[in-house]
């Protein structure tokens, strides 16, 4: 059997966002609990009518201009003392909560009309006979309570089409969050976490159509990069409404593109393989073949390259990559990143032929690899490996620095790589030693471009060969 689990009215109320709501709701709960059910439910109908005009106020300030027409209405009304006009915005109040801001779904606006019919019976009771006097139960008064936190009183003023205007603000902003982890804070926080179903259909109906489509006047395809992150960030907090939305869309949208706007998907594909899942056997066959003939276009290549998470696009992906010259596979490498590339981009390493190239190899293939975590402890040995085998490597004065900071990307491998750290520097000790002076007490690497990759290491208890001794 189903149980049943009553919202406890206290905690209902610490949700409430506005202080001066919070207060008539409280009031609301005071009265309830004491038995005045008529004025509870007048108290809850006035935390209402509150709510919804302080929130059209946030959003005329923010520049909203149906709520800056509102509030402009409103004031006059209040100002003029214009008693009908001012009935009329009261009686309108909550369609318009529902249509104009899209506050209210259609179903919360019935729950909360019910609500608006039940005050009306208990301020007005001149309008009802005697022997029928209002007495609404307990349970009905509890029930108004609970509907109007739930659907109203805890969100902010962000639903419908001021926050998804706001959110394509934000997108387009110069500050929008570069990474998944920091979009997810900023977007859960300002939009998300109080958002309704209504609003992250829309939202996610709304961001597949331009980055797939490209159509969209206000999210032009340059803001794929913060798009896909919104998306993702979206999956994350609400992945149930993301997954259904996705599924009810994507394919609809996918068939219908223009064939110049297929090579959208594969960046989508990148950040959510499991959309591929979600075409039918027909389009997976086709969007094969557009993976086959794209990597062929230099302009559209690297979207290719991203999809090569797909198992069932990873043959012709890989294949294509490695017909490219090494120049265009650096670029790959720099700004797609994967672990199906760690091998070619050791061995580009490897062959370094000059110290400034060792450099270049180093921060275009090593680092970008090492920041996406595409590098095992394996890989990490076969780097320290090549920069061991080549004095353009481990010579290049750069070539510290870029080691320290592979260190620091890879340093949750470090108990399986103390020995092959240990042996790098075992092999570079010889080519300095000569500068150690036996009468001089400080290490080796002191007055070196190694100081500070030598420092992490004997911080992390790794044995290093410093002047006549080996020390951690």
């Amino acid at each position: 059997m189903k149980e049943v689990h009553l919202a406890d009215l206290d905690e209902l109320a610490l949700k409430v966002r506005d202080r001066i709501a919070r207060s008539y709701v409280l009031e609301a709960i005071d009265a309830y609990r004491g038995g005045a059910y008529r004025s509870s439910i007048v108290s809850t109908w006035i935390s209402v009518t509150f709510d919804i005009i302080s929130k059209i106020r946030e959003l005329a300030n923010q520049g909203d201009p149906m709520a800056q027409h509102f509030i402009t209405s409103l004031d006059q009304a209040i100002t003029n003392k214009q008693i009908r006009h001012l009935q009329n915005i009261e009686e309108d109040l909550l369609k318009t909560a529902t249509a104009d801001f899209e506050f209210l779904s259609d179903h919360e606006q019935i729950d909360l009309a019910r609500l608006k019919d039940d005050r009306n019976l208990c301020a007005h009771p001149a309008f009802i006979a005697e022997e029928v006097l209002f007495e609404p139960e307990p349970e009905r008064v509890r029930m108004h309570i609970v509907h109007v936190v739930k659907h109203l009183l805890q969100h902010q003023p962000i639903q419908g089409k001021s926050a998804i205007k706001r959110i394509v603000r934000d997108i387009k902003s110069t500050s929008f969050p570069p990474t998944l982890d920091t979009a997810c804070t900023f977007l859960n926080s300002r939009y998300l976490d109080r958002a309704k179903k209504t609003l992250i259909e829309n939202l996610v109906f709304l961001l597949l159509k331009a980055v797939l489509r490209g159509d969209v006047a206000d999210l032009p395809l340059v803001y794929s990069r913060q798009m896909i992150l919104t998306l993702q960030a979206i999956s994350r907090r609400y992945p149930v409404i993301y997954e259904e939305r996705m599924r009810t869309k994507l394919l609809t949208i996918v068939e219908s593109l223009a064939e110049g706007c297929l090579p959208n998907v594969f960046r989508l594909l990148g950040a959510d393989p499991r959309c591929w899942s979600w075409f039918d056997e027909s389009t997976r066959i086709h969007m094969k073949a557009v993976a086959q003939q794209s990597l062929n276009i230099s302009s559209i290549r690297n979207f290719v390259f991203e999809a090569i998470v797909i198992d069932d696009l990873k043959p012709t992906i890989v294949e294509g990559f490695e017909k490219l010259s090494s120049e265009l596979q650096i670029s790959v490498i720099k700004s797609i990143p994967q672990p199906d590339f760690a091998d070619r981009a050791i061995a580009l390493y490897s062959e370094a032929g000059s110290y400034r190239g060792a450099e270049y190899l180093g921060e275009s293939l090593i680092l970008p690899m090492a920041g996406a975590g595409c590098f095992i402890v394996t890989d990490i040995q076969k780097v320290l490996k090549a920069a061991q085998e080549n004095d353009q490597i481990y010579d290049a004065s750069g070539t510290p620095a870029i080691l320290d900071e592979l260190y620091e990307k890879t340093k949750q491998y470090l108990p399986d790589l103390h020995e092959s750290w240990k042996s790098f520097f075992d092999f570079l000790f010889p080519k300095y030693s000569r500068r150690y002076n036996e009468a001089d007490n400080s290490d080796v690497w002191s007055e070196t471009n190694w100081e500070s990759l030598v420092n992490h290491l004997k911080a992390a208890g790794v044995s290093l060969p410093l002047g006549g001794k080996t020390t951690s």
